[in-house]
C-alpha cells in the first residue's frame, strides 16, 4: 500500500524543483541577478531599463484568436519592445515540440509525482543570410507563453547573434537570455509562463510543466531587483503576475529594502 503522506512530500519535493532555476547561478542567484543587470546595463543602456514594463494588456490585443496572422503580429510587438530590426530573424511556427520526461527522479531514476514534461516550443538558429526563430505551432493558441519563448529567443539575438557574449564564455547564456527579458520589460510573461499544470493525456489529473531556465522562484528575485533597479519599492505591475511569483517577489522587496 503506498504511504499518501510521502507521496505529498514527493510531489512538494518535484514541485519545489520545478520552479528553482534549471541550472545553478555562478556565485548564487542574488549576486548573478546583480551583475547580469549591471552588465545589461552597460550594452543595452539604462533607459531600456526605465522603459515602462509591458503588461498585457499593452501587447495582447482584445480578441486575440490564436492565428497565424494574429500570432505573428504579437511576435512582432516584442521585436518593438526587444529593439529588434523589422526582418532581422526570419520567424517560422514550424518546430516540432519535444515532450519528454526530465527530472524529478528520486532514488534509482523513478518519477517523483507522476510525469514531468519538458517541451522544445523555441529555438534560435544562427544563418548564413538571416538568423532564424522557430517556435512550436502550439504556443499560438497561448499567448502569454508565445510572449515569454519569443522574447527569450530574441534575447539569443540581441546576445549571440550580435556577438555580445559566446557559448564558451558564458556557459550561463539560457538563465542569462531569460533574464534579459526581466531587463526588456517582459518578466511577467516570463514569470507566469515559467511553471503550469497541464490536463494528463489519459484524462487523469493534471502533470507540470516547466518552462525556461530561471524558473519561478529566480524570476521573483529577478523582478525584485529590476524592480529596485527602478525605484519602485511597491511596483503596481505587480498584481499581474501569478500569485506564487507575486508572493516571491514582496519577500525579495522586503529583503532588499531592509
Amino acid at each position: 500500500m503506498r504511504n499518501p503522506i510521502g507521496m505529498i512530500r514527493r510531489s512538494q519535493q518535484l514541485r519545489s524543483q520545478l520552479k528553482s532555476p534549471r541550472e545553478r547561478l555562478p556565485g548564487g542567484s542574488r549576486r548573478w541577478i546583480r551583475t547580469s543587470m549591471d552588465w545589461f546595463i552597460s550594452e543595452f543602456g539604462r533607459d531600456v531599463l526605465l522603459r515602462p514594463i509591458a503588461l498585457p494588456v499593452d501587447l495582447i490585443p482584445h480578441g486575440y484568436d490564436g492565428s497565424l496572422a494574429a500570432a505573428t503580429e504579437l511576435c512582432g510587438r516584442v521585436d518593438n519592445r526587444m529593439d529588434l530590426r523589422p526582418g532581422q530573424c526570419a520567424l517560422s511556427f514550424e518546430l516540432n515540440g519535444v515532450r519528454r520526461p526530465v527530472g524529478g527522479l528520486h532514488g534509482g531514476g523513478r518519477p517523483v509525482g507522476g510525469l514531468v514534461v519538458k517541451e522544445q516550443s523555441g529555438r534560435w538558429i544562427r544563418g548564413n543570410g538571416s538568423n532564424q526563430i522557430q517556435l512550436a505551432p502550439a504556443l499560438m493558441a497561448d499567448p502569454v507563453a508565445l510572449i515569454a519563448i519569443y522574447a527569450h529567443e530574441v534575447g539569443h539575438e540581441l546576445l549571440l547573434g550580435s556577438g555580445r557574449i559566446t557559448l564558451a564564455r558564458r556557459p550561463d547564456h539560457e538563465p542569462l537570455t531569460d533574464l534579459i527579458t526581466v531587463f526588456y520589460g517582459l518578466g511577467i510573461f516570463t514569470a507566469n509562463a515559467a511553471y503550469e499544470r497541464r490536463p494528463r493525456p489519459n484524462g487523469r489529473g493534471k502533470q507540470p510543466l516547466a518552462r525556461g531556465y530561471l524558473r519561478e522562484t529566480a524570476l521573483a528575485e529577478a523582478l525584485a531587483h529590476y524592480a529596485k533597479l527602478r525605484g519602485e519599492r511597491h511596483p503596481e505591475w505587480s498584481r499581474h503576475l501569478d500569485p506564487p511569483v507575486r508572493r516571491g517577489l514582496n519577500n525579495q522587496l522586503s529583503i532588499l529594502h531592509r
